[in-house]
């Protein structure tokens, strides 16, 4: 059946595809987003587009007037100094008001501690149970549209595949639009009321990757390492300097201690395969759907 679905980040890299996603399987979305740079296009698709501040509760009351579930992400930080916290809380509080029971939340990244008060996924999903929600959350383990990125392109030009993980580690890279294909079934059915992790149908080192893709593009692809420093110059013009330090000293950890940090790229896939009746996005299929974009890098 279709719902009346209010998706918060529909312009970011997170939740575009997934929005897309809800969009294909019949759903009424209505469109939130901090800016209207990039709303055109949901708007010539029909799409309902509220732009506004997650500080703002009144203006997500009136977004999620009407709505029946929520597709919810909470942006990254872009400013250290804002209250990140209170935009998923504000989020949560529209929705009540509104009569929204369901919510589907894409995490945006781990949550290692859930009795933090200073991690907005702990405090967030606290709300959530308090709150009497029914709910489902999902952790991306990494995602493959990062590899659309500008590192990408100047890697092509050169023969090769470049990230910032070793040639060996391997990483269960997801789809961004199964967060939004999984979103369409649990929302029709039995919300489980938990978090779980959601990447792709294979764990892939960065050998794999170069093979695969060099096997859909008809190219003869090798994988190259690039370094922290290198990706986060490169990240930083598309997400601010903050983001791209967290995220570059991130991956020098991997780099440093790949035995340390591989448990947590790693996922049984089976276990959102099997509850939401669906097939995760393989890197393959990925990659064909996204053939122009590279072959116009290449």
């Amino acid at each position: 059946m279709p719902l009346k679905i209010l998706s918060y980040g529909a312009n970011g890299a997170q939740m575009a595809a997934g929005t897309q996603a809800l969009i294909d399987a019949g759903h009424q979305v209505r469109a939130f987003t901090r800016s209207s740079n990039g709303a055109e296009r949901w708007k010539a698709a029909g799409v309902d587009v509220v732009t506004g501040d997650m500080a703002d509760v009144e203006t997500l009351r009136r977004a999620s007037e009407g709505q029946d579930a929520l597709f919810l992400h909470v942006p990254l930080i872009t400013d250290p100094n804002d209250d990140r916290n209170a935009y998923g809380v504000n989020a949560l509080k529209a929705a009540k008001d509104a009569g929204i029971t369901r919510v589907v939340w894409n995490t945006g990244g781990p949550i290692m501690d859930p009795s933090s008060t200073t991690d907005p996924g702990a405090v967030l999903w606290r709300r959530l149970q308090e709150d009497g929600f029914s709910f489902l959350g999902l952790v991306p383990i990494t995602y493959m549209e990062n590899l659309l990125g500008p590192w990408t392109a100047e890697g092509l030009a050169r023969g090769k595949l470049a990230y910032p993980t070793p040639a060996s580690f391997k990483m269960q890279w997801g789809a961004a639009a199964d967060f939004g294909r999984v979103a369409d079934k649990a929302l029709q059915g039995d919300l489980p009321n938990k978090v779980l992790r959601l990447g792709g149908p294979a764990a892939l080192d960065g050998d794999d990757l170069s093979r695969i893709m060099g096997e859909v593009l008809g190219r003869n692809l090798t994988y190259d390492v690039m370094t922290p420093a290198t990706f986060e110059s490169q990240l930083s013009v598309l997400a601010g300097a903050h983001v791209a330090g967290m995220i570059a000293g991130m991956y020098g950890g991997v780099q440093a201690n790949p035995d340390q940090f591989q448990p947590g790229f790693l996922t049984d896939p089976s276990e959102i395969e099997n509850r939401f009746n669906l097939k995760l996005t393989s890197f393959a299929d990925w990659v064909s759907r996204h053939r122009n974009h590279f072959t116009q890098q290449g």
